[in-house]
């Protein structure tokens, strides 16, 4: 199983969703976790769909800090979110 972190700050730049797409295709992540991602949920509703993972979910920043998004596969794994707070 692979999980990739990143500390992403800046996710709605084109460039950087065009990074988590190289990253998917090179390492091919089983779950991929994107931190501090600053991004408000119309943002994110427009964006994650289209990163290549089958399915995700998230929790919004709190004023200028935080946000964290999951995202993950389930051809290898069986994932599903049982909290969220």
């Amino acid at each position: 199983m692979k999980i990739v972190s990143w500390n992403i700050q800046g996710l709605k730049k084109p460039q950087v969703v065009q990074e988590i797409k190289l990253l998917k295709r090179k390492f091919n992540p089983d779950i991929l976790f994107l931190l501090e991602t600053l991004v408000n949920e119309k943002n994110l509703l427009r964006i994650l769909p289209n990163l290549g993972f089958d399915f995700f979910d998230y929790v919004l920043p709190s004023s200028h800090s935080g946000g964290i998004t999951v995202l993950w596969c389930n051809k290898s794994i069986h994932a599903s979110v049982i909290l969220k707070e």
